[in-house]
Order: C-alpha cells, then sequence, then structure tokens
C-alpha cells in the first residue's frame, strides 16, 4: 500500500515536472528519492520479494541512484562483506581526491578544507548524477575494479551493450530532455536542481550512518559484532525518519539481516540492542 501510494504520487508529478512547473523541482526529486530508498534498495539487497524475479528486474525501472549493476558490486559485494575495511569496503574511496573519511585514504591538499560547508556540499551535490552515475560506473568497466577495491568481471559484449543503453537512457532523462523543450536558463535549472536535491537526500540519509568518529576507524575480528560497531542508527522514534531514509536509520540492524526488507528493521531493533548490551 505505502509503495502504490509513493509511485502514484510520483508518477503524478512528473506530468507538471515536465511541463515545467516550478513546484515540482522540489517535490519531484524528493518523491523519487523516498521511492527509491524505500523499494530500490530492499529489491537489490533480494528482500523486497520473495520471489527472486522481482527483485532482479523492479530496480531497472529507476535507477536513479546508481546501475543496479553496479550497485551489487559496490554496495551488496563490497559494502556490506568488509564495511570501514581499507582497500576493501568501496565506500571509503568514491572521491579521494575531494573527500578523505579513512585512515586508508592518502592525505592530499585538496583535503584541508573538507570540513568546509561549501566543499562538503559540493561533494553531496555531485555524489550521485556525476559521481555514482557515471565516474565510478566509467572507471569500474575501464579498470575491472569498483574503486580499486572490488573485483569487476568484464562483461560480455552483449550485457555492456545493454548496460550502455541503461546509462544513456539515464543521461537523456535527466540531463539532456530539457535543452529539447525549455529556453537554455530553464533548462539549466531543470538539470541542477533536481539531480542536487535527489543526491542530497541520499547523501544525508548515507553518509552519517559509517563515516562518524565512533565508527570509522572501529573493528572486529567477529563479522557480526564488526558490522554492529562500523554502522549507527539514528532517529528510530521518528516516523519521518523511518519513510525518508527507507529504512537506513536502522543501519545496525540492516547490516546484520541484510537480507531482511526495512520494514521489519524497527521489531528486531530491541533484540538487537539486548544482544549487544549482553556481549
Amino acid at each position: 500500500m505505502w509503495l502504490a501510494l509513493l509511485t502514484t504520487l510520483f508518477v503524478s508529478s512528473l506530468i507538471p515536472f515536465v511541463a515545467g512547473e516550478y513546484w515540482t523541482l522540489l517535490v519531484t526529486p524528493q518523491l523519487a528519492w523516498v521511492l527509491v530508498a524505500n523499494y530500490w534498495h530492499d529489491g537489490l539487497h533480494f528482500s523486497l520479494s520473495s520471489d527472486w524475479r522481482v527483485n532482479a528486474i523492479l530496480p531497472y525501472l529507476l535507477p536513479l541512484l546508481s546501475s543496479p549493476w553496479m550497485w551489487y558490486h559496490q554496495h551488496v559485494i563490497g559494502h556490506h562483506a568488509y564495511t570501514n575495511i581499507g582497500h576493501k569496503d568501496p565506500d571509503l574511496a568514491h572521491a579521494p581526491q575531494l573527500m578523505r573519511e579513512h585512515e586508508s585514504i592518502k592525505w592530499r591538499k585538496s583535503h584541508t578544507h573538507q570540513s568546509h560547508i561549501n566543499h562538503v556540499s559540493l561533494v553531496w551535490s555531485i555524489g550521485v548524477g556525476l559521481g555514482l552515475n557515471f565516474l565510478s560506473d566509467i572507471k569500474a568497466n575501464l579498470k575491472l575494479s569498483f574503486n580499486n577495491s572490488v573485483p569487476y568481471a568484464k562483461l560480455a559484449r552483449p550485457r555492456l551493450i545493454c548496460h550502455l543503453v541503461g546509462r544513456l537512457v539515464y543521461l537523456f532523462a535527466l540531463f539532456i530532455w530539457p535543452y529539447m523543450v525549455f529556453p537554455v536558463w530553464k533548462a539549466v535549472i531543470w538539470v541542477i536542481v533536481p539531480n542536487v536535491g535527489f543526491s542530497i537526500s541520499f547523501m544525508l540519509n548515507s553518509q552519517i550512518n559509517h563515516l562518524n568518529e565512533d565508527c570509522a576507524h572501529a573493528s572486529s575480528p567477529n563479522f557480526l559484532k564488526h558490522q554492529a560497531i562500523t554502522a549507527m542508527d539514528f532517529g528510530n522514534n521518528s516516523l519521518f525518519c523511518r519513510y525518508f531514509s527507507g529504512g537506513l536509520n536502522y543501519q545496525i540492524e540492516h547490516h546484520l539481516f541484510p537480507f531482511v526488507n526495512h520494514c521489519h528493521l524497527p521489531y528486531l531493533a530491541p533484540h538487537v540492542k539486548e544482544l549487544c548490551r549482553k556481549h
């Protein structure tokens, strides 16, 4: 019911968005983010449905955060197995030229002002549209490694063609069509504002979960304990946080049970907390 309502609202907002109504610059990207957060992420963890085909196919209908194929490598294979482990967790090395959030990243002069709001705003604004969807994708296919952390098998020609077509569709849908229907000045607005808004929403709900002082360099030889101490929950008593983050606010529970749909995580949280206190 919740996903059906979200889908209806998002699809309904696309008509005025394409027509150039200004209110959609803020509303449509956020509806897109909430929809992606509440179904796409679960689908790629095969926790959206008991039917593997639903989990495998549905993420390709709205690949706004990343190519699903790339997400498997970056997130499911790399990040979840090697959370916050240097040179193994690809999430530590998305933009080493701009941000250093782990000791495994070599210090550069460009990191000097990385805590400044202007620096953070720039990185958060381009993290999805430019970073995940293009730069990381291109580097992985050329170097056969995702962020020099996760081995990446060379795609067979038919699959590579399908992958490139998908990326071209994304490029057209988010960056090109506005220039075909609006004046240049308005097209620039329609390209920048939605992409920045969507990217910031993702970064806001994902970066605080692992890359903080308590979690970034925590480690344990026990896999489950490592998952618990390298993640952080937030806003567990807030329905807004739960729905706006798609359950990412229960990050500890998600890392312990990645194949459990996020709607169940609030019910697991008290039991996880009790076990953590005990051990």
